[in-house]
């Protein structure tokens, strides 16, 4: 395994979780982001009428969502040292292959293995009170929770240690994630 690069910060869930309204009060408060990858391949794909979407062809999809992550990492890693928050990160591309039943490849592996973020990541529940399905997120609630307990166990394998923000404002979890890294 690579070294773990200590500017580069995931946080990840389930769809729903509030992990995009969290990444955007970071931003306000003037930390670098990094945008969900996966709702921009989708976002791209339906604009050009392209078949690497989940519900067309869910391993091209995988595939260029590993590219795009990868892509994501690089861009990260020029702003170091400044810390860099990531509305998910590599090991969700394996979660996704491993939830949708697409075997696992060894590029996903290597890139996980190669592409490190800081040791510990931040992970946010499923929380019904705010699930919402959209044109993007249509799982329902149960695979949200699904989708949670798959990528615990998927970052744990890939070696990060994971904490889990409570369900609150997202203001006080800025402040949880800010005062767990001491920034």
């Amino acid at each position: 395994m690579s070294p773990q690069n200590s500017n580069l910060i995931v946080l990840t869930g389930g769809p729903g979780t509030g992990k995009t309204t969290l990444i955007k009060t970071l931003e306000q408060r003037g930390y670098h982001i990094s945008p969900e990858v996966a709702r921009a391949v989708i976002a791209g794909q339906q604009e050009r009428n392209g078949t690497a979407l989940p519900w067309v062809d869910n391993a091209a999809y995988a595939n260029v969502m590993l590219r795009g992550s990868i892509r994501a990492w690089q861009e990260g890693l020029a702003q170091d040292p400044q810390p860099v928050f990531f509305d998910r990160g590599l090991p969700d591309t394996l979660a996704h292959r491993r939830l949708s039943g697409l075997p696992e490849e060894g590029s996903v592996s290597q890139a996980i293995a190669t592409y490190r973020y800081r040791k510990t990541a931040f992970i946010l529940p499923p929380w019904a009170d705010i699930y919402t399905p959209d044109d993007a997120r249509t799982q329902s609630f149960s695979e949200a929770v699904r989708t949670y307990v798959v990528l615990c166990k998927t970052y744990i394998e890939c070696g990060y240690e994971l904490v889990e923000l409570r369900k609150d404002t997202p203001e006080r979890r800025a402040d949880l994630v800010l005062n767990h890294l001491r920034l």
